[in-house]
């Protein structure tokens, strides 16, 4: 319970900001959805071992589809909302994402081997925490330009037509890629969100129904690849073809379907602002203020449950089917959030951060 002091005599007292719960709990959502999908997808589906193929069936192939369209879009939109002051982002870059990259992702590598041993090749979940960083570094700059928005788009589209170059090193194709979201939250003001979730809950809901059914059914017949819009051109570690081509698309089919990804994108994130109730859930409001934790160390869980797993479906193979599979997944799910977002170890975290700055960081010269 927050104490709050009584104003002195004489003086109005001031006024409390309201927490806005709403984003506590669609952050504790995608959290939940990026810990889920992973240990879906890295613990086997089908008859080979792990990683899944995720289209060994179709309510698997749509079940990720659809977390992939909104998870970290989502994230981004997000993490651009509350992005705002640009002269606040720098150290930001650096102490919140540049330094745990650097100590998690270099820690990952030396635990469980990567094919991409280049320190600034983000491995698993942390290339967000890359791209995190260019973005904070460009916010001031990014507010500055007029039509930023879709000058943005344009330039995600042409990356995948005609830059084969662009792959995974420094997360710069999903720096890109991911781009269109961050300056969206960016841009959006609070009243501007409010008139998200005051949209009326039906005709979105519906609308979003329709659109992610014929999504999924585009993903099951193999119209749209399920990692065409999420993995860019890093896809199979060959930078040597222009992305469309790498998953046979012609130019205007990739355009036309890298922008109907954004579209569902958005429709999803609309959703979330909709119907995600906005007051207290003991439980995401507290995880979801601490989201950190958990991404950063979730991963190591993973990986241990994937070797888990591979043992387990070695000697029970009828176990490795989806109405197993999934349902193990989203406990285990439940499971890492209770444990990764602890008060506990959060407070540890941020005694690690705090430590790294007064490294880093001079203290400032007392006035004389």
């Amino acid at each position: 319970m927050q104490t709050i002091a009584a104003p002195l005599p004489g003086t109005a007292a001031a006024p409390t900001k309201a927490r806005w719960f709403r984003a506590d709990n669609i952050r504790y959502l995608l959290l939940f959805n990026v810990i889920w999908e992973h240990m879906l997808t890295q613990t086997g589906i089908g008859t080979g071992a792990a990683p899944v193929n995720i289209t060994a069936h179709w309510i698997v192939t749509v079940l990720v589809c659809w977390s992939r369209m909104i998870t970290m879009p989502g994230f981004c939109f997000i993490s651009g909302y509350f992005s705002k002051k640009g002269y606040k982002c720098y150290q930001s870059a650096v102490f919140d994402f540049l330094i745990p990259y650097l100590v998690f992702n270099s820690l990952f590598v030396l635990c469980y081997g990567t094919s991409a041993p280049n320190l600034f090749t983000p491995t698993f979940a942390y290339w967000y925490l890359m791209c995190m960083v260019f973005w904070k570094l460009m916010t001031k700059w990014l507010q500055q330009i007029k039509y930023i928005l879709p000058i943005s788009v344009v330039v995600a589209l042409l990356v995948g037509a005609f830059c084969p170059d662009v792959g995974h090193f420094m997360s710069v194709s999903r720096t890109i890629g991911f781009l269109p979201f961050y300056v969206l939250g960016m841009q959006m003001s609070r009243e501007d969100v409010r008139k998200l979730e005051n949209l009326p809950k039906i005709p979105v809901a519906v609308a979003t129904a329709v659109v992610l059914g014929v999504w999924g059914w585009l993903n099951v017949k193999g119209i749209f690849h399920i990692n065409f819009f999420y993995y860019w051109a890093s896809y199979s570690g060959d930078p040597a073809h222009p992305e469309f081509a790498l998953f046979s698309y012609g130019l205007w089919k990739g355009l036309a379907l890298r922008f109907l990804g954004y579209f569902v994108s958005m429709l999803q994130i609309i959703f979330l602002f909709v119907f995600v109730p906005d007051r207290s859930i003991p439980v995401m409001r507290d995880v979801g203020t601490r989201t950190m934790v958990p991404y950063l160390l979730h991963t190591y869980v993973i990986m241990f449950m994937r070797n888990v797993y591979s043992l387990l479906f070695q000697a029970v193979p009828m176990l490795n089917q989806w109405y197993v599979t999934v349902p193990v997944a989203l406990l285990v799910a439940v499971g890492v959030m209770c444990a990764l977002g602890t008060h506990t170890l959060n407070d540890w975290y941020g005694a690690f951060v705090k430590w790294v700055k007064g490294l880093l960081i001079k203290e400032p010269l007392n006035a004389q």
